[in-house]
């Protein structure tokens, strides 16, 4: 009998598949404590911001298949309300960040949808709704209908503090990469940059197979 899996699906490839992605937003909604969440799984309340760019190397295993994000934050260089095309360059998944106790937050991503559009057209764009740890002053329904007017892909609820939702993100969001390979621009670049981080990481997140396509609610709404 033969197999389908993700696995299977890219054995052709020379590599497993690399994506980038980049974290946007405002200062203040948590973009920084998301990365180091990510980067080495804990949260430092003293955590100030710098300026300057970082990059770290996460690898999920879906379904068998090895899958390889470069996370980039900007780690201060928003509130300059300018990033270099550098940036966006060979992006294919835009992470917007907003806090769910801030309202005002989620309404200025519109600034960097604007900046994503012009500098990485293609790339998926996702709704993060950080700090979900807290009381929320944007309601669900809210975030939605902001995903929808901005073809954003999925909307997740995160926190950074306690780690709620990060990694059930990540995996959702590889799945919907995946469906989303074959597209031209996909095959074109699956990733042009080199990897130069310094950091690797890898989770194993395979997905329940007793759940009968029932979906996780724990991070998505």
């Amino acid at each position: 009998m033969p197999q389908h899996s993700s696995q299977k699906r890219f054995s052709s490839l020379r590599a497993a598949p690399k994506f980038k992605a980049v974290l946007l937003g405002d200062v203040g909604v948590g973009k920084s404590s998301l990365f180091l969440r990510i980067k080495d799984d804990v949260f430092d309340e003293r955590l100030q911001s710098t300026v300057g760019i970082e990059s770290c190397l996460k690898s999920l295993y879906v379904d068998r298949a090895e899958i390889s994000f470069q996370i980039w934050d900007t780690a201060g260089v928003e509130k300059f309300q300018s990033l270099s095309r550098s940036y966006y360059r060979n992006t294919q998944v835009v992470l917007l960040v907003y806090s769910v106790h801030d309202s005002t937050s989620l309404q200025r991503l519109t600034k960097w949808i604007k900046d994503t559009e012009d500098h990485s057209p293609n790339a998926m764009k996702f709704l993060i709704g950080n700090k979900c740890d807290q009381e929320k002053s944007v309601s669900d329904q809210s975030a939605h209908n902001f995903a929808a007017t901005h073809e954003c892909a999925d909307v997740f609820l995160t926190s950074a503090k306690t780690g709620e939702g990060i990694d059930q993100a990540l995996v959702k969001i590889t799945e919907q990469l995946l469906n989303s390979y074959q597209r031209p621009f996909m095959m074109e670049s699956p990733f042009a940059c080199d990897i130069t981080s310094t950091y690797e990481d890898s989770i194993s997140l395979t997905k329940d197979k007793n759940n009968n396509g029932k979906k996780d609610r724990s991070c998505c709404f």
